[in-house]
């Protein structure tokens, strides 16, 4: 391979820059800010396709062990055969919990709530068979405060550092509310001067389902559990606050990180009216206008210590894997357990998505879009569709295409790299479609003008063909007059000859339209030999005599040679040229099927199939019109001259095939007559 010629190809300019292609790039680029400020659904899909797929692909910072903070007490498929099914007596739980706190559990979170009462306490149970059966059950010596579970667990929760969980009622829900007590978020907001923040940007809800009163009071804090995927189904962010009846309320993972660190009041920081971080004693949680988190996601299920709730029941668990540690406690056992869709795993246990964003918090480790990428993004729409649309207007395409793939590929990976060592998402959707839209349209555009300048250039190659043709023509015609109409008839003869045959399956390929008409703008190069032949053999009135007939003959040869010439100054091979196919038949028209013709004698197929339908082409126009040395035959005669000599004179084929468009030839005589 020819490097440098490589080089110098993808280096050589255009003759012009398309300044026209160049702005109707501009505008693409354009239209295609509009559309990333004001993004549609589609748009939007294909954004979180594209963190869905950063994220697996940089499998950023993630976890090759289980994080050993938070820790998931399970109830799970031990449990429930150990202890029975579910749900528990809550003075179980309340027993499960005490041993957490003993434990040195720096706070647990309870993924789960009870909105009515324990029907397993032994006062109700006592009830219920004093109701059925009217049999009053003797429950002398327990002691009052076991005979209420739920009074158990009350106590219980009011002991410790526990968060009970709740759920939202969102409008559109047609769930019904509960009376609940959920407890506030103590928060203070920090704005610019001169600014304010209304809450109204956040999620409103209309309503909760809590726990019964009994444990909602006693309970130290509470957090919603709700989480709410996007529209694709795919959870990738979870809310941190609701506003409700005007005050605002944590997440579940929110509250028990407050509970777990003491803190007292939690700080709003805003900017330009909109929420922009949740601060929790100097930990900035950076979060959108909706109070959203964008989890940071580090792994696959079970990127977290598990500790099955019978082990501690049982007292199996070392108090070290609990002490100082956050818990989530929840049931991962079939049928009981909540999943989620999420970026880096189709079904994921909702305890882990509590768990990995309290993860985050601990961490200081997070995902975010502050204000300042959508203007980022706009400038490298901006930046890379005048980019794009210079390179396709103003460049070779191939130079254009590696450049921009290039550009490509590294804002893929600078993206890439953005969101693992920065954290930070910056989508590279709208430049990339930039590089593609103003690539793939702009060059349908630059090659569609290119195109209609060729189709032009070719419309005057073959002009200046057709008057090159003539102009050889002309030239024969000048040495014999009497030839005119003959080269005008002979190209109407020979096209008609060769549709006939291209009808036959031997010569369909052969004979296709495209070489039917080189052939028919090629036939009047027949008799360019003549111009070689003196005048007094050529325009002699009598017949000729051997030597004069010899002579003659040679205007085959030389008819050749100067096509010959001509191809060499052509510089090419000029195969299924018009030059090839005049050549042929200026050569071969005299041979005979028999090999009786000149100027070598070929026989039968050996002769070209251009030269066997110039053959009869040329001697029918010689028997139909008078010439100095001969009278004319009529059309009938000719044709019966013709079909005598099947065989001998012509190919059989060609002959058949001129039977049946005879008159076709009849009008053609008529049409073009000698003047």
């Amino acid at each position: 391979m020819d490097f440098l010629a490589v080089r110098k190809a993808l280096l050589a300019k255009p003759e012009r820059m398309y300044w026209w292609i160049f702005l109707s790039g501009v505008c693409v680029t354009l239209l295609l800010v509009v559309l990333n400020i004001y993004k549609t659904d589609f748009f939007r899909f294909l954004d979180y396709k594209l963190y869905d797929t950063q994220l697996r692909s940089w499998r950023v910072q993630r976890n090759e062990h289980p994080a050993t903070n938070p820790v998931i007490v399970d109830i799970d498929e031990k449990s429930l055969a150990q202890f029975g099914q579910w749900p528990w007596p809550r003075y179980r739980l309340g027993l499960l919990l005490k041993k957490l706190h003993e434990m040195g559990a720096s706070s647990v979170g309870m993924d789960m709530f009870f909105p009515e009462a324990d029907r397993t306490s032994l006062a109700v149970v006592q009830k219920e068979i004093e109701h059925e059966f009217r049999q009053k059950l003797n429950m002398a010596g327990i002691p009052v405060n076991l005979m209420d579970n739920d009074g158990v667990l009350a106590d219980i929760l009011s002991q410790g550092p526990f968060v009970l969980a709740y759920n939202f009622i969102f409008p559109g829900n047609n769930q019904v509310s509960g009376n609940c007590l959920p407890q506030p978020l103590n928060a203070a907001v920090i704005s610019a001067p001169g600014s304010t923040y209304d809450t109204g940007t956040l999620f409103r809800a209309k309503g909760a389902t809590c726990s019964i009163e009994k444990l909602a009071r006693a309970a130290p804090f509470s957090g919603f559990f709700n989480v709410i995927p996007d529209f694709d189904g795919v959870l990738r962010r979870a809310p941190l606050l609701v506003e409700f009846n005007n005050r605002l309320y944590p997440s579940l993972a929110l509250a028990t990180v407050i509970q777990a660190t003491g803190i007292k009041q939690v700080l709003l920081k805003t900017a330009h009216g909109s929420l922009e971080s949740i601060v929790l004693d100097g930990t900035s949680i950076p979060v959108d206008s909706k109070a959203n988190l964008l989890i940071r996601f580090n792994g696959n299920k079970g990127s977290f210590n598990y500790i099955s709730a019978r082990d501690v029941l049982l007292d199996r668990v070392p108090a070290e894997r609990i002490r100082g540690k956050i818990v989530l406690f929840g049931t991962s056992a079939v049928g009981l357990e909540e999943y989620r869709t999420t970026p880096l795993v189709t079904v994921l246990p909702g305890m882990e998505v509590h768990a990995t964003i309290v993860d985050n918090i601990l961490k200081k480790e997070f995902f975010s879009r502050p204000d300042w990428v959508t203007g980022l993004e706009l400038m490298l729409v901006l930046l890379f569709g005048i980019i794009s649309a210079f390179l396709v207007s103003w460049t070779r395409s191939v130079l254009s295409l590696c450049i921009m793939v290039v550009c490509g590929v590294g804002l893929w990976f600078a993206s890439g790299w953005f969101l693992q060592s920065k954290g930070i998402f910056v989508s590279p959707l709208f430049p990339l479609i930039a590089l593609g839209v103003n690539f793939s349209f702009l060059t349908f555009l630059k090659y569609r003008k290119e195109d209609k300048e060729l189709r032009a250039r070719n419309r005057e190659l073959v002009a200046m063909q057709n008057f090159t043709i003539q102009c050889l023509a002309a030239l024969t015609e000048t040495r014999d007059s009497e030839t005119g109409g003959h080269i005008l008839r002979c190209q109407h003869y020979v096209k008609a000859l060769a549709k006939g045959l291209s009808k036959r399956p031997q010569y369909t390929k052969i004979l296709n339209e495209e070489t039917i008409d080189l052939l028919y703008k090629s036939a009047p190069l027949h008799d360019i030999g003549k111009v070689g032949i003196p005048d007094r053999i050529l325009l002699k009135p009598d017949r000729l005599t051997d030597d004069e007939y010899l002579e003659m003959k040679k205007h085959t040869i030389y008819g050749r040679e100067a096509i010959r010439r001509a191809e060499q100054i052509y510089g090419q091979d000029v195969n299924d040229s018009f030059l090839q196919f005049g050549k042929e038949m200026a050569y071969t028209h005299h041979e005979k099927w028999d090999g009786t013709g000149y100027p070598e004698g070929l026989s039968g197929n050996e002769i070209p199939i251009f030269g066997r339908i110039m053959a009869i082409a040329d001697v029918y126009d010689a028997l139909i019109c008078k010439r100095r040395y001969k009278p004319s035959f009529s059309h009938d005669e000719a044709v019966l001259i013709i079909a005598r000599n099947n065989g001998t004179h012509f190919d059989p084929e060609v002959v058949d095939v001129f039977l049946g468009v005879n008159e076709e030839f009849k009008k053609i005589a008529l049409q073009f007559p000698d003047e």
